[in-house]
C-alpha cells in the first residue's frame, strides 16, 4: 500500500471516528438520524451521478431488493447506534460495535453459507470475542450507576454489531453476487433509508424543526462525514487490495475509543483500551484470513 493510498484510508477512519463522536455528542434520535440522512443524500448524489455517466446500471427486481433490505437494517442499525450512545458511553458503544460487527459477519458466513475461515480467521475471532470480554469485564468491574451504564453500553453497543453484521452480509451479496456497483448502491440506499422514515418525520414537523435549530452544525457534520469515510474507502480500494485496506481502516476503533473518550470526558479503564486494541487485531486477521 502507498502512501497517498494510506493516507485515503486513515483519513476514512478519522472520518468515521469523527462522525460517531458528534452524534453521540448530539445525543439525538430519530428526528436526528432523518435530518442527516438528507444531508447525506445531498452530499453523495454529485458522486452517484458521476459513477452512473461513467458505468450505466439497470436495476433488476433483485437489486431493488438488496437496496431495500440495506436500507432497512442501516435504518435499524442508525437509531440503536443513536439510543446506545444515549444510553452508554461512547469508548464501550463504539468499540463494542465495530468489533462485534466483523465477528458476527465471519459467523454468519460460517452458519449460513458453509464458508469456513482458515487459521488466521479463527485466530482473529478469537481475538475480537478476547476484545469483547475485556471491554465487557470492564464494564461489570465499575460500582454503582457507573456499572450498570456501562453494562448498557455493552449491550446496546453488541446489538448495534448485529445490524452491522445484518447490512455487511446484505451489502456484500449486492456487490459480489449482484454485481452493483458500490457508488450507486451506497447511494440509492441512502435515499431508500431517507423515505423509509420520511413519513414519521413528516408527522412531526415542529420538533424537526427544534431538532435543526438545536443540532444543526452536528446534523451537518454528521450527513457530510459519513459518506465521505465510505467513499474515501472506496478511492483506497481502488489502488490497494480489500485485505490490506480493511484492518488499517479499523483504525478508527483505537480512534474513536481514545480521542472520543477524552473529548467527551468519559473515564476510560485500561481494559477498555486493551479490549478496543484486541478487537482492532481480531478484525485485521479476519480481514486478512
Amino acid at each position: 500500500m502507498n502512501a497517498h493510498t494510506l493516507a485515503l484510508v486513515l483519513a476514512g477512519a478519522v472520518c468515521h471516528a469523527l462522525w460517531n463522536i458528534v452524534a453521540k455528542r448530539a445525543a439525538g434520535g430519530t428526528l436526528f438520524v432523518w435530518l442527516f440522512g438528507c444531508v447525506s443524500v445531498a452530499a453523495a448524489a454529485p458522486v452517484a451521478l458521476v459513477a452512473w455517466q461513467l458505468h450505466p446500471q439497470a436495476f433488476d427486481r433483485w437489486m431493488w431488493l438488496a437496496v431495500l433490505a440495506s436500507a432497512l437494517v442501516h435504518v435499524i442499525y442508525l437509531l440503536v447506534l443513536q439510543k446506545g450512545y444515549r444510553a452508554g458511553d461512547f469508548a464501550v458503544v463504539y468499540p463494542m460495535a465495530r468489533g462485534t460487527g466483523p465477528l458476527l459477519a465471519v459467523l454468519g458466513a460460517v452458519v449460513l453459507l458453509g464458508e469456513l475461515p482458515s487459521a488466521l480467521g479463527w485466530l482473529g475471532v478469537a481475538l475480537v470475542l478476547a476484545g469483547v470480554f475485556m471491554t465487557a469485564g470492564g464494564a461489570t468491574g465499575a460500582a454503582g450507576g457507573d456499572a450498570q451504564r456501562r453494562r448498557r453500553g455493552v449491550l446496546w453497543g453488541a446489538l448495534t454489531g448485529v445490524c452491522i453484521a445484518g447490512y455487511t452480509v446484505i451489502d456484500g451479496w449486492a456487490v459480489k453476487s449482484l454485481g452493483m456497483a458500490p457508488v450507486l448502491f451506497y447511494a440509492t440506499g441512502l435515499a431508500f433509508r431517507t423515505v423509509l422514515l420520511a413519513p414519521w418525520a413528516m408527522h412531526q414537523r415542529g420538533a424537526l424543526r427544534g431538532q435543526w435549530r438545536q443540532h444543526r452544525a452536528a446534523i451537518v457534520l454528521v450527513g457530510v462525514l459519513s459518506p465521505l469515510a465510505y467513499c474515501l474507502v472506496l478511492f483506497a480500494v481502488q489502488s490497494a487490495p480489500l485485505s490490506y485496506v480493511a484492518p488499517v481502516r479499523e483504525m478508527s476503533m483505537l480512534i474513536g475509543t481514545l480521542v472520543g473518550a477524552r473529548l467527551l470526558k468519559e473515564s476510560l479503564k485500561p481494559s477498555q483500551v486493551l479490549g478496543a486494541a484486541l478487537m482492532l487485531l481480531g478484525v485485521a486477521g479476519l480481514a486478512l484470513a
